[in-house]
């Protein structure tokens, strides 16, 4: 009741014994037409056959032009042990307009790649502390670009009129071939105006 056009629609409520009305009250999420704001997601993925899943963070912006769609744009940061991925994601969302929502999507992500590999033997100082070769010294490689188009599944749950957790799994189809092809699940927590 705390959203101002949820309470003006439901001041009088459904009766006590109307269970159907009461369920419907409890999951109208109508009142999100035009709404939008902040989120920020954490995932983990596995690029094609790798045994080392990388983690992510994503920071974003989401708006609803209607109770059942929603765009999104975002900044995306993935790395493991060996690699790292920075790029941008778009993409759209279409749910029900109902506080847990379950949702299909699409979207599409680019971004760059570097790699990390050892540099003991390279004959230079690739960590610019005044010794050359050192045991353990490494060296960062630019290891170009990734593209992917995405499917995605999952269910947000609205904790309040402006606070939004969510579940998702997003499988890339990539710019790599199929060999590189990956799972992508996540949690986001989105704040809402």
């Amino acid at each position: 009741m705390d959203h101002p056009e949820y309470s003006e629609k439901y001041a009088e409520g459904a009766e006590k014994s109307d269970i159907p009305g009461k369920i419907k009250q409890a999951a109208d999420a109508r009142f999100l037409d035009g709404s939008s704001g902040w989120f920020v997601s954490g995932g983990l993925t596995a690029i094609g056959q790798s045994s080392n899943p990388m983690g992510s963070l994503e920071v974003g912006y989401a708006g609803y032009q209607t109770s059942y769609f929603t765009q999104r744009v975002g900044l995306v940061a993935a790395a493991n042990d060996d690699d790292f991925f920075l790029g941008g994601e778009l993409g759209v969302r279409f749910q029900t307009p109902t506080r847990l929502a379950p949702f299909l999507g699409l979207g599409i992500f680019t971004g760059v790649a570097s790699t990390t590999e050892s540099a003991e033997d390279d004959h230079e100082d690739n960590d610019s502390d005044g010794s050359v070769d050192e045991r353990g010294e490494e060296r960062v490689n630019f290891d170009g670009a990734l593209s992917a188009f995405y499917p995605e599944i999952g269910a947000h749950f609205w904790w309040t009129s402006r606070l939004r957790i969510s579940g998702f799994g997003r499988y890339l189809v990539t710019t790599e071939g199929r060999d590189a092809d990956a799972w992508y699940y996540g949690v986001s927590f989105a704040v809402f105006r």
